[in-house]
């Protein structure tokens, strides 16, 4: 997502920087990411498949949320945007409703990390989308 427009923002690379290191990745991935903020991986080539519902609500509400990150929205992140909505299967209702998790997010101000809005974001998922649009069902034995 954050390649989308063409050009990677400092605010940007501190973004995805800080959901590595707030998701305790571990430093084979990270070296991976690092690849990834040099150059752009294409679409086609990103593994969706083994994504749970929450999975696929936290990257569109982080996709959302990154397309704003440096404050200047393109039409190729707006696309991009769209993409993934449809490559996940999201209905219009799930969709406008992640996207005003994301948007009622605060970005990072002063004094805060980026981290630390990464911690928000995930914990701004509803526990009821974690099996939406066609997730897992959850069995409970008594």
């Amino acid at each position: 997502m954050a390649w989308a427009d063409g050009r990677l923002d400092d605010k940007e690379k501190a973004g995805v920087r800080g959901a590595a290191e707030v998701l305790n990745l571990s430093k084979d991935f990270r070296d991976k990411l690092d690849e990834a903020l040099a150059k752009a991986l294409p679409f086609d080539q990103i593994l969706f498949e083994d994504l749970s519902a929450r999975d696929k609500s936290f990257a569109y509400v982080a996709a959302v949320w990154m397309m704003s990150a440096d404050d200047d929205v393109d039409e190729k992140e707006k696309a991009l945007v769209d993409r993934i909505a449809k490559e996940f299967g999201l209905s219009k209702e799930t969709r406008a409703e992640l996207e005003g998790i994301a948007k009622d997010l605060p970005k990072a101000a002063a004094g805060r990390k980026w981290q630390d809005e990464i911690v928000a974001l995930f914990k701004a998922i509803p526990p009821r989308l974690e099996k939406a649009e066609g997730g897992d069902i959850e069995v409970t034995f008594e």
